[in-house]
């Protein structure tokens, strides 16, 4: 079932280029802090389905990517936070941390040591002769920033895989 059709506006390649470059845009955005990824890549997954090209995708499998994509959304704040909390950080240090992602997309590859060095500081103010401890807080905010950062990636190339194969399974069996 078509919820619209615009086909006559939009010509297949036009569809396939538009739903490609949103999945890409979330696999991006899985590595930078400040773009949603695992939603974008989403969104585009289901322009798919809404269009004339995805029609025959189970909805089943959106619901299936929703769900993957909502696990993502609350994994991305739980695990930075847990993984601090397990290598012996306090609040100021998931505090810093968080900052330090914030800022981080500001700066030149940022994304990748602003969660160590926000975690590090905030530590540091928090106990400045702790030097050992703070370093290793700042060690787990950024492993739960790169697991968290894995999970998105997993979740966005299954979303594009799905896009991929039903899209060739589509093309095939309807051109031959």
């Amino acid at each position: 079932m078509v919820i619209f059709n615009i086909s006559h506006f939009m010509p297949d390649l036009i569809w396939i280029v538009l739903i490609f470059i949103l999945i890409i845009i979330g696999m991006i955005g899985s590595v930078l802090p400040a773009l949603p990824g695992t939603p974008i890549a989403f969104i585009g997954l289901l322009i798919y389905k809404l269009s004339p090209l995805g029609d025959s995708l189970s909805w089943w499998w959106v619901a299936f990517c929703a769900t993957l994509t909502l696990l993502a959304f609350v994994v991305n704040y739980f695990i930075p936070i847990l993984t601090a909390k397990k290598f012996g950080g306090s609040k100021y240090g998931i505090i810093g941390a968080s900052l330090g992602i914030f800022a981080g997309f500001f700066l030149p590859s940022g994304f990748l040591y602003g969660p160590f060095l926000g975690a590090l500081f905030g530590e540091l103010m928090h106990d400045f002769m702790d030097k050992k401890g703070a370093l290793k807080a700042s060690v787990g905010a950024l492993l739960g920033y790169f697991l968290s950062m894995g999970v998105n990636i997993i979740v966005c190339g299954i979303i594009m895989t799905i896009f991929i194969i039903h899209l060739t399974y589509t093309y095939f069996s309807n051109n031959g």
